[in-house]
């Protein structure tokens, strides 16, 4: 179980760092802030609500294994913050800031 969780760190610490380090170029700071603070709470709203969730409703159908509700729920929720973001950064990339809405870079 813990073998997991390590893998789900480095999973959400590569997507983190994608989404971010992936941020378009030439567009408004404004507008990318603003849009990456949306995704990325979207992303923090589903997965925990689908966290809690989880972890009621297996809490529930074994009261003895707490333990196991709770590493569902983390793994579960976590993976839906990870897929609303990775799915976010190209909704961001791709639709809302396509090459054709960014200025040109600068020339060196």
């Amino acid at each position: 179980m813990h073998f997991m969780l390590v893998i789900f760190v480095i999973l959400l610490c590569l997507v983190l760092w994608g989404f971010f380090h992936a941020n378009p170029q030439g567009v408004p700071a404004t507008r990318l802030v603003a849009l990456n603070v949306a995704i990325l709470a979207i992303g923090a709203g589903a997965g925990g609500a689908l966290g809690y969730l989880l972890y009621l409703d297996a809490a529930v159908v074994k009261a003895g294994e707490r333990g196991l509700a709770t590493y569902l729920a983390i793994m579960a929720g976590g993976t839906t913050f990870l897929v609303i973001v990775a799915v976010g950064g190209l909704v961001r990339n791709l639709a809302v800031f396509p090459l054709s809405k960014r200025s040109p870079p600068p020339p060196a």
